[in-house]
């Protein structure tokens, strides 16, 4: 049984190693705070706290980040996330808030550990247009072939120019470079492999924490 915010985001009895660049690990208790003063309204109900707190836990890069199992395949904190599922049920919402906290925790301390750009692949989509467009674009591809990335509503963007897959590429180079990338889409799995072509489908285990994400919609 799930008790307090604090004890689910807990680790038990592990003990928490510094991250990769040696900075100090964000504490539950700021990350807590600071996401209720970017996300007041998100509403955290007994369907999907698992999944949310599971999502928390690795975001505060906490061993045990899937003790309750939501993870479909094998859960490692040196891969990234994809979440998947029903449309509405707030999976943009929760990442761009945990976008914004990184945003505040990095400017006021440097520290990374949350801090990830982020876009959607629909627009990402027009940037590639409008840099065709205008030899004076600054947009390139290839700058997001490295750090951390969020990628939003993936598969709903379209083929460029109807033949080209740029996010099937960006994907594949991102995968290449072992890169932590979090994708949220309505699209499982098998529909992400069948869009993008199996050299990504059967990538997706070794790139990421994939997770389904089920519920009614919060737009209904």
């Amino acid at each position: 049984m799930i008790s307090t915010t604090s004890e689910i985001l807990a680790p038990k009895t592990q003990k928490i190693k510094a991250n990769s660049n040696d900075q100090p690990l964000i504490t539950k208790q700021l990350f807590w705070r600071l996401f209720r003063s970017q996300a007041p309204q998100f509403i955290i109900k007994p369907q999907n706290k698992k999944i949310i707190y599971s999502i928390f836990r690795y975001f505060l890069q906490l061993p045990d980040f899937n003790e309750y199992g939501v993870i479909k395949n094998k859960a490692d904190l040196d891969k990234g996330l994809l979440v998947y599922g029903d449309y509405g049920v707030g999976k943009s919402t929760l990442f761009d808030a945990i976008h914004e906290v990184g945003k505040t925790i990095v400017t006021k301390t440097q520290n990374t550990q949350l801090w990830f750009p982020r876009i959607s692949t629909i627009h990402m989509l027009h940037q590639y247009y409008e840099s065709q467009k205008n030899p004076g674009s600054n947009f390139k591809l290839e700058n997001y072939y490295r750090g951390k990335l969020y990628l939003d509503d993936l598969g709903k963007e379209d083929k460029a120019y109807n033949r080209e897959e740029i996010i099937g590429k960006l994907l594949f180079e991102r995968h290449h470079q072992k890169l932590k990338t979090f994708v949220t889409t309505n699209e499982n799995p098998s529909a992400v492999a069948a869009r993008y072509g199996n050299h990504i489908g059967d990538r997706l285990p070794e790139m990421f924490n994939i997770i389904k994400w089920e519920g009614k919609s919060w737009r209904e």
